[in-house]
């Protein structure tokens, strides 16, 4: 499954509100380098690879960028929280019902409860990791067994992390012999 501009869905994440938070490639500055969802149709894209079906989305994908950035901000310890209001947003007749969570719930609401969920479980705050790769800034949650995992997909960062290491190893031993 791709976004319109052929971009793979990857998810990632673990959790809903991570996989959310990396629908954008992040710089180090944590600006985004790469949005993933620039359309209504993209979101649905996205909506369709985590086969969920929230029963409102938002009218504009500005309003979801916003949201989006202020999650990934509550998750990484930052404050920028102006448009999360997590109590308010939280129907507790979703729990207990034995309903698939997402019947009847916006689509923020599903992913403010997430988001929630991991702050709220020590075990999960502990493992959450953001790819150190340059322009990636994904998070995760790193659930081996020894707490080793660091990229968010050995496919794609952790690679291109293995690659330029190489290359620099190939490199440097032939300027020695130049010199």
């Amino acid at each position: 499954m791709t976004y319109a501009k052929a971009h793979p869905v990857r998810l990632i994440g673990g959790r809903l509100a991570l996989d959310f938070a990396n629908t954008a490639d992040w710089s180090d500055e944590g600006q985004i380098v790469h949005e993933k969802i620039e359309t209504l149709d993209d979101l649905r894209t996205w909506l369709d690879a985590l086969k969920l079906t929230p029963a409102t989305l938002p009218e504009d994908v500005r309003q979801l960028h916003r949201f989006r950035a202020d999650i990934r901000a509550l998750l990484r310890g930052g404050t920028n929280t102006a448009t999360l209001a997590p109590a308010a947003l939280i129907d507790p007749a979703m729990f207990g019902t034995g309903k698939t969570v997402a019947t009847g719930q916006s689509l923020e609401t599903l992913i403010a409860v997430s988001a929630m969920s991991i702050l709220m479980d020590k075990r999960e705050r502990e493992r959450l990791k953001m790819c150190p790769a340059h322009d990636c800034g994904w998070l995760f949650i790193d659930e081996t067994k020894n707490s080793r995992r660091r990229w968010c997909s050995m496919e794609t960062c952790g690679n291109r992390a293995k690659a330029t290491r190489h290359y620099a190893r190939q490199k440097t031993p032939q300027k020695r012999e130049e010199n």
